[in-house]
């Protein structure tokens, strides 16, 4: 008779649980094979079985952080409407607010001595393609001018990171309105930028009032 298998992925999801934990209150340098172990009501075998090393163990929260990213991101409907893209930003820099310890070795992984595998790689584009989608239905819509779509990717999510780590550190401007910003950068991508602000004063207008509350509130 088979002997019961002690290393499952139940134990598995227990140890990502307790990283997790660990990372997102204390930090990466925080983590520790042993106490992920005794905490998980196992032994450091285990972790070693299960995935690899303490390195393997970092990449497994690296991997959890780009996935809760992901969701946060999913969740917003996307469409060809500008606040749609708003509305992703604001969701990641809300993210980013919520999870700072997550979110630093999201883009800190060469640093934090990280190695990207196959599994890292396919998190980290999912965590981005919903900007990706958002900017694609913009072009072909007509909403977005025509232009290469990893470049106004790139232009849109170098903003919100950077609102991101700006707010972080505690140096974004008092009074500026990081919503304002974030929309300032996507109208630039308009093929008609001249009536860049058609929301002005209704609905979407008041969606992008509470969206600057929201992350002035973190």
């Amino acid at each position: 008779m088979a002997r019961p298998k002690v290393h499952t992925e139940e134990l598995r999801d227990r140890l990502l649980d307790e990283a997790v934990r660990v990372v997102s209150e204390h930090g990466l340098a925080a983590l520790s094979v042993r106490d992920v172990a005794r905490v998980a009501g196992t032994s450091t075998t285990a972790v070693y079985s299960l995935l690899g090393n303490k390195e393997g163990l970092a990449r497994g929260v690296l991997t959890r952080s780009f996935e809760s990213f992901a969701t946060a991101q999913e969740s917003v409907a996307t469409g060809d409407d500008t606040s749609d893209l708003v509305g992703l930003g604001t969701a990641y820099v809300g993210w980013a607010l919520d999870n700072p310890r997550l979110y630093e070795i999201m883009f800190g992984e060469a640093l934090a001595g990280i190695a990207p595998t196959a599994e890292t790689e396919a998190a980290a584009a999912r965590a981005i393609a919903p900007l990706r989608d958002g900017v694609t239905a913009a072009m072909e819509s007509g909403l977005f001018r025509r232009a290469d779509v990893d470049t106004v990717v790139a232009s849109l999510w170098a903003q919100v990171h950077g609102t991101a780590m700006l707010l972080l550190s505690g140096h974004f401007p008092a009074g500026a309105d990081p919503v304002a910003a974030a929309k300032a950068v996507i109208d630039g991508w308009r093929t008609d930028p001249v009536h860049a602000d058609p929301g002005a004063g209704t609905s979407t207008g008041n969606r992008d009032a509470n969206a600057t509350g929201t992350l002035r509130g973190h």
